[in-house]
């Protein structure tokens, strides 16, 4: 049903519907207006939005940060509470500039993008899309995220950018609209079996980039990890997806140089998945990831409900559901 359809009309109930989504389509079209003026800005006056946004996010919404200090106390037992306590403001002030950055990152011309991200290496994917094979990057919440566009202009092959579709199909449009002006293939995460084959058949190489630190459904659970001392459960989707490709996996070592200027050299996991027991792939990525967080711990999204199911929970949970 669009927002202007005749048959929402014919009941007070449906009007009701109407007056909906007119309301999502003018939230997007104020918050569209608002990011665009922004991103005309230079970044110091950027940055110094972003320190307001901290102020509000930290001090008066005062956002997760409860969970943000229950999940660095897990993961480091190690620390006193004026560690924990500095690394939770930095993580803030963090988020602060990530929020304003993929706010308005959609908006930024290619020679500005260039400014904000480096590739380091991509000769490497060079070298595998003359050797047309398929690569999955494995990224996780770490730093800046967002790399789709940069990957579409700076390598050859085709790159799927996956995303999970939002409620309000306005902001929705624009999520897709801004990982794929360069090319890349907008691909609901459901849809990634049916992307791949299409790719596959045609001998196209294509590059998928999955954030692998997401915290699966109760239900969907079957893979645990050691995770920063913490039994964690994880994905092993994308797993399985190099395998039944023969794809190379890879990762990527992100780091912030300054504000709004970000590194990202790839760090290959393996360039035979079938090689390797089942499982390893996940587990390298992991290893990979936590040594990072160990080094910036700052920099990774600590807001996110991890660990809000444990292993004793999710054992309890298959023994009453067999």
């Amino acid at each position: 049903m669009t927002c202007i359809s005749w048959s929402a009309l014919a009941t007070w109930g449906k009007i009701g519907q109407v007056n909906q989504c007119s309301m999502k389509y003018f939230l997007y079209i104020l918050a569209m207006t608002f990011m665009r003026f922004i991103a005309l800005m230079p970044d110091f006056i950027l940055y110094r939005i972003s320190d307001l946004l901290f102020v509000i996010v930290f001090y008066v919404v005062r956002y997760r940060k409860n969970v943000t200090s229950r999940n660095l106390k897990l993961a480091f037992p190690e620390h006193d509470e004026k560690t924990i306590k500095k690394i939770r403001k930095d993580f803030y002030r963090h988020l602060a500039d990530l929020i304003i950055e993929n706010a308005v990152v959609q908006f930024f011309p290619r020679k500005r993008l260039d400014k904000m991200y480096k590739l380091e290496n991509p000769e490497l994917y060079k070298r595998y899309f003359e050797q047309n094979r398929h690569v999955i990057i494995l990224a996780g919440h770490y730093n800046n995220w967002e790399w789709a566009p940069v990957m579409s202009y700076s390598i050859k092959h085709k790159v799927l950018a996956l995303y999970k579709p939002l409620h309000n199909k306005y902001f929705d449009q624009a999520l897709q609209r801004s990982r794929t002006r360069f090319g890349a293939v907008a691909t609901p995460m459901g849809q990634i079996m049916r992307t791949l084959y299409h790719f596959d058949s045609q001998s196209k190489p294509t590059l998928t980039g999955v954030i692998a630190d997401q915290r699966p459904r109760k239900k969907e659970i079957n893979f645990w990890v050691d995770f920063l001392g913490i039994k964690t459960a994880a994905y092993n989707g994308a797993e399985r997806l190099a395998r039944r490709y023969n794809a190379v996996v890879v990762t990527m070592n992100v780091k912030k140089i300054k504000r709004g200027k970000y590194t990202g050299e790839t760090a290959i996991l393996t360039e035979t998945p079938n090689a390797l027991k089942e499982n390893e792939i996940t587990k390298m990525f992991f290893m990979h990831l936590e040594k990072l967080i160990q080094e910036k711990p700052q920099y990774w999204l600590w807001s996110h409900k991890r660990w809000k199911i444990s292993y004793d929970e999710w054992l309890e949970f298959t023994k009453n559901n067999k």
